[in-house]
């Protein structure tokens, strides 16, 4: 599958502007998002909300594939300012996906469906162990990799989840260890999950500095990554040794 007829959804965000340049180039590229952004070459915009069918279906109507990015991104934010764009809209997507014969889905999951493990330093965190938030925000994403599972078992639709670390240009020594995805990274695991030749999977979506927290055997294997950014630093200091509380919200109770 190639990168023509893709719909990104979430396209005025932070992450989206990190991604958008692997498209360039690219046939009927279509974006998504509440309010409209800066015109782009061979790019079709659509703006409204996840939620609304109308939208949904004249967005996807031709698209081969989709890069679900919208949502709420705040670990610290309350269910009820995560539940409609992080649960409802993706809900609403998978079915208007199906609905109109989208053969892939590559979405946004986070470390933190993943931060139990992280508070509690079971390091290298693998792809493939049952899923443990650490806050509301990351029990929607681990709510999405259920439905995402849900879909690819009884539907046409392919689907692929990546648990992204923290999407920045740069980051400190710290943070890079803790979780960190830089853009460069960020397109080739996009990139490579929209190309990759399988059904349904979740995969750990970080740049190489954060491999012994993370565990990228299966990203590296599945989706054909290349790690670029940090790739040359093959050694240095325990990644837990003076860390920044990169996922503060991970952080276990000290209570009893």
């Amino acid at each position: 599958m190639g990168y023509d007829d893709v719909l990104v959804t979430g396209a005025t965000g932070r992450v989206a502007g990190q991604l958008l340049p692997a498209f360039e180039g690219a046939k009927g590229l279509r974006l998504l998002d509440r309010e409209g952004g800066p015109e782009l070459e061979n790019a079709r915009w659509f703006v409204g909300e996840l939620t609304d069918q109308e939208i949904l279906d004249r967005a996807l109507d031709g698209v081969a594939a989709v890069v679900h990015l919208a949502g709420n991104p705040d670990p610290g934010a309350a269910w009820q300012e995560l539940e409609e764009p992080n649960v409802e809209g993706f809900v609403a997507l998978l079915a208007a996906a199906e609905r109109n014969g989208v053969r892939r889905v590559v979405f946004a999951s986070s470390v933190h469906a993943m931060g139990a493990y992280e508070g509690s330093h079971q390091w290298p965190i693998e792809s493939g162990w049952p899923p443990a938030p650490c806050c509301a925000y990351g029990a929607t994403k681990a709510f999405d990799e259920a439905l995402a599972r849900a879909y690819a078992y009884r539907t046409d639709v392919s689907l692929v989840g990546l648990r992204f670390g923290l999407c920045a240009e740069e980051a400190s020594e710290q943070e890079a260890r803790a979780g960190w995805l830089g853009p460069p990274d960020l397109r080739g695991i996009v990139t490579g999950a929209l190309s990759a030749d399988l059904r349904f999977g979740v995969y750990n979506a970080v740049s190489w500095p954060s491999r012994e927290r993370w565990d990228l055997r299966s990203t590296i294997s599945d989706l054909g990554y290349e790690p670029v950014q940090g790739a040359e630093a093959d050694d240095g200091p325990d990644p837990g040794a003076g860390a920044e509380e990169h996922l503060a919200t991970c952080t276990p109770s000290q209570h009893p």
